[in-house]
């Protein structure tokens, strides 16, 4: 079977979706949202009265200049401009809902059973497309909506929400039960500029070891921690981190074509048997192709630069990446730098030796 990245836009809810069959009939590891997933504004009619013919004067002469230069041209408007009313939060997110119970969509999304493979101890291994992408116009929840809408960051995160619907531990309800903190910090000074998620069992871990049974309390936090690791992680998604930083819908995926299906079981399924990406998916701290990922790593792995070097072919792989151009015309900011390394506080001064930074992904693939 050849190896399929599927793309597709343009999708309201209410309208026949006779294409998700097709495209899950033809096993993608991917599917890449272009833009206007909903149409979250709501259309209300045309404007009649904008209809009419006017002088329209060129240039910014003077009313004398005008006259002598004959400057200027008949304007006709028609058809008439039509009018939408923009979304709010609530609406985006049950726009989103209404997508998501499409069943075909959903039936999509959740995959496909390996008829000839078997997951931890015997059970049924799913192969799940990779869903990401990014946002337009009727994403933002108004007609040619863009950076400038007051509920730019609310839809930018709601889409995310929306991506991570089905997916294990990711669902809206669940993940807004935890408290999301974003740091700021300057990665110099030991912050990665990242989102983090206080847990509800973490609260558990703190009263275990208060009554001295710390060694289980730890024990099934790593357990918790090792299974949400070999799946998708909403909150440890870059694309998600920025969304709640405000700083836009964009990000980077990794598929890596080389990959047989017996390797890539054990790192890529999680204990629900889910194969991400039909197992050529590479998670992104294993790729390291998202600046902000690579500045998050050499920051915990300091010297030790070993550890963090990408695994995976440069002739037979394939990164995917995508932009909210209407919010953001380059994803990174110039010269090298990255979002985790952007804040308003002067670097701190110290006398320390500065950290080498983590050698360049190979990326010859691109």
């Amino acid at each position: 079977m050849p190896y399929r990245i599927a793309i597709g836009s343009c999708s309201h809810p209410s309208l026949p979706q006779p294409l998700w069959p097709v495209l899950r009939s033809r096993r993608p590891s991917a599917f890449v949202w272009g833009g206007d997933a909903i149409y979250a504004d709501r259309f209300a009619g045309m404007n009649w009265t904008a209809v009419g013919v006017s002088w329209s004067d060129d240039g910014d002469e003077d009313e004398e200049e005008k006259k002598e230069k004959k400057k200027g041209s008949w304007k006709v408007t028609f058809p008439p401009p039509s009018i939408h009313v923009d979304a709010t939060p609530e609406i985006i997110r049950e726009w989103y809902r209404k997508q998501w119970e499409v069943a075909s969509y959903r039936e999509f999304a959740n995959g496909w059973e390996r008829s000839n493979a078997e997951g931890a101890e015997g059970g049924r291994v799913v192969d799940r497309p990779i869903v990401f992408g990014t946002i337009d116009d009727h994403d933002y929840g108004s007609n040619n909506g863009d950076a400038t809408f007051r509920f730019r960051r609310e839809s930018n995160l709601e889409f995310l929400e929306f991506l991570y619907f089905g997916v294990p531990g990711g669902d809206e309800d669940e993940s807004r039960d935890e408290d999301v903190v974003v740091d700021n910090t300057d990665s110099a000074s030991g912050g990665d500029g990242v989102c983090r998620a206080a847990e509800s069992d973490a609260g558990d871990d703190r009263d275990a070891m208060a009554d001295g049974n710390d060694g289980g309390a730890r024990e099934r936090n790593t357990n918790h921690r090792d299974r949400r690791a070999r799946g998708r992680n909403k909150l440890e998604d870059p694309m998600y981190q920025r969304a709640v930083e405000g700083k836009g819908v964009y990000g980077v995926q990794l598929f890596d074509f080389s990959r047989k299906f017996d390797d890539s079981i054990d790192g890529n399924s999680n204990d629900d048997g889910i194969l991400w990406g039909g197992g050529h998916w590479v998670p992104e701290e294993e790729a390291l192709v998202d600046d902000d990922v690579v500045a998050r790593v050499a920051a915990r792995h300091g010297n030790n630069n070993r550890s963090a070097m990408p695994n995976y072919s440069t002739t037979r792989s394939v990164a995917v990446f995508v932009l909210d151009v209407r919010s953001n015309k380059t994803p990174w900011p110039a010269k090298g730098g990255n979002h985790a390394r952007r804040t308003n506080r002067p670097p701190p001064q110290s006398s320390a030796p500065r950290t080498p930074p983590l050698p360049p992904p190979p990326r010859d693939f691109l």
